[in-house]
């Protein structure tokens, strides 16, 4: 037998062994005559000691590494030792985000009265986590690793740790980001790094309903009204609630009369709320209600033209909603109407030029509506579009630079709409953020999130910044940055108390901004700062 118990033991394991009897040996106390087996060499190098013809060892060869392209270590060479890497049947997957160096973890073992040998793998990291991903100042959180093929050691004073163990990090009083290395007896390594954030959020009272899928809506008076859109097993929720500031707190207010989900919702010039559309227990909705803050009750008012899911709604200059896009049957919408709080009924306007559902829609310093991606029940979109209320029709204006879907859209101080992440072709989540300039009529590329994001929150914070907070994302959940439109540039700053995507962010009246709602959420909110 020659190396094939290798395969179950350690490297370590394997070269403290001789070739006599053990990995890498012959029979009868002698080695395999054209057989190289590892030696021990100064760090950094490997080594090999060659059977001769007679069935003895030569003295020890080293020699470094040599480096592929990559930039790690290059087993597969003449002097390699006679060992392979312990390898479970999983070890090649690997969910981490950080890339991992892979080697060959299979590799077969030499057979006697051969010229082979066989090359050490690179360690193999399959994880590396910290639980909780996001502390208060001055808290400790657990990293644990699995790894095979190497030691592990964890930067940031942790030292040394064991593959499946956990490890405390101490006090953590900033966002820190810890690298694991697994390093082999040949020098190779392989790393991956975890990052922890302090939460900057604080909680609030919690909502009444453990609900996703909800409109928040900040009222005249200064509280929010929250629909509760969708309970999970309770299905969907005509219930309805109201957050004060001042208390803290969450009270029921009056029910819809449909219950719906992601309906759109929009504060009206009267004081008013105008919930629309939504999808319902019967699928897509055309009903829409208005909520009044005086009586705290929802009436019906008129229906649209047709059923809307997935559409916008916008505050007109003149007082009027502009309901645009939207799924209703077996495909997107490219129609519009215009909804009058003054006769309570809707009217179709100009139609877009594209159909779109999952798009955004904002009102510019001009009057005008932009209209921007999304998604045409075949392709996600680039292009966008100007609705003119005086001309009442719509326009193409310049396109993006990436299709975007589930995207946000929010107007800066200056006038233009800074657009960030959301979904694009073949299944992306978009880290990349442009702006559009009215101007011009262009988009023009900015700083990048930290991580890609769809269905998260934008909010637009009084100094001028703008909170992005959440989503799917591929980085932390409930990971928060802003974005300073003075640098172009979008800065991490901490992290929610817990993840969420399809929840709401409303910017209050005292300049904190309230997260309410999560998809798989557990009904809390919380405040920033």
């Amino acid at each position: 037998m020659v190396c094939m118990a290798c395969r179950l033991c350690v490297v370590l394991l394997c070269l403290s062994m001789t070739v006599f009897g053990g990995c890498g040996g012959g029979a009868n106390g002698k080695c395999v005559p054209n057989v190289s087996v590892a030696c021990v060499c100064p760090s950094g190098q490997s080594g090999a000691r060659t059977c001769t013809s007679a069935g003895t060892l030569a003295a020890c060869v080293c020699s470094p590494p040599t480096v592929d392209a990559g930039g790690g270590a290059d087993a597969a060479t003449a002097n390699s030792p006679d060992v392979a890497a312990a390898s479970p049947p999983d070890a090649a997957a690997s969910p981490l985000d950080a890339p991992v160096a892979t080697g060959d973890n299979d590799a077969s073992s030499v057979a006697e009265d051969t010229d082979t040998t066989t090359a050490l793998s690179l360690p193999t990291i399959v994880s590396f986590d910290a639980s909780p991903t996001a502390v208060n100042s001055g808290s400790s959180t657990t990293l644990t690793a699995v790894f095979f093929g190497g030691t592990g050691t964890v930067d940031q004073g942790i030292g040394v740790v064991t593959s499946g163990s956990g490890k405390s990090t101490g006090s953590i009083n900033a966002a820190t980001t810890y690298t694991l290395t697994v390093t082999n007896v040949a020098g190779g390594s392989t790393t991956a790094q975890v990052t922890v954030l302090l939460v900057v959020f604080s909680r609030t009272g919690s909502m009444n309903v453990v609900a996703d899928a909800t409109t928040a809506t900040l009222l005249p008076n200064g509280k929010v009204l929250v629909t509760d859109g969708e309970g999970g097993a309770t299905g969907y929720l005509a219930s309805a609630e109201l957050y004060d500031p001042a208390t803290g707190t969450f009270t029921a207010t009056g029910s819809l009369a449909v219950a719906r989900q992601s309906p759109t919702a929009t504060l009206l010039g009267n004081g008013e709320v105008l919930i629309a559309g939504g999808w319902g227990a019967d699928g897509p909705l055309a009903s829409a209600e208005l909520y009044d803050p005086a009586t705290g009750t929802f009436t019906v008012t008129g229906s649209m033209s047709v059923e809307r899911y997935g559409d916008t709604a916008t505050l007109l200059g003149n007082g009027k909603v502009l309901i645009v896009g939207g799924v209703g049957g077996a495909a997107p919408h490219a129609s519009a109407e215009l909804y009058d709080p003054a006769t309570g009924t809707f009217t179709i306007t100009g139609s877009m030029t594209v159909a779109r559902t999952s798009h955004t829609a904002t009102l510019l310093g001009n009057g005008k509506v932009l209209v921007v991606g999304g998604y045409d029940g075949a392709d996600f979109l680039a292009s966008a579009e100007l609705y003119d209320p005086v001309a009442d029709t719509f326009a193409a204006t310049g396109d993006m630079s990436a299709t975007r879907s589930g995207h946000t859209a929010t107007l800066l101080g200056d006038g233009t709409v800074l657009l960030a992440g959301g979904g694009g072709d073949g299944d992306v989540t978009l880290a990349s953020a442009e702006l559009y300039d009215p101007a011009a009529g262009r988009f023009v590329a900015t700083g990048s999130m930290s991580v890609g994001r769809s269905d998260h929150t934008a909010t637009l914070l009084v100094n001028g910044t703008v909170l992005v907070a959440g989503g799917a994302s591929s980085g932390p959940p409930g990971s928060v940055e802003l974005y300073d439109p003075a640098a172009g540039t979008f800065a991490v700053i901490g992290s929610m108390t817990v993840g969420r995507e399809r929840h709401t962010a409303t910017l209050l009246p005292n300049g904190k901004v309230l997260v309410a709602g999560a998809y798989g959420g557990d009904g809390s909110a919380e405040l920033y700062p």
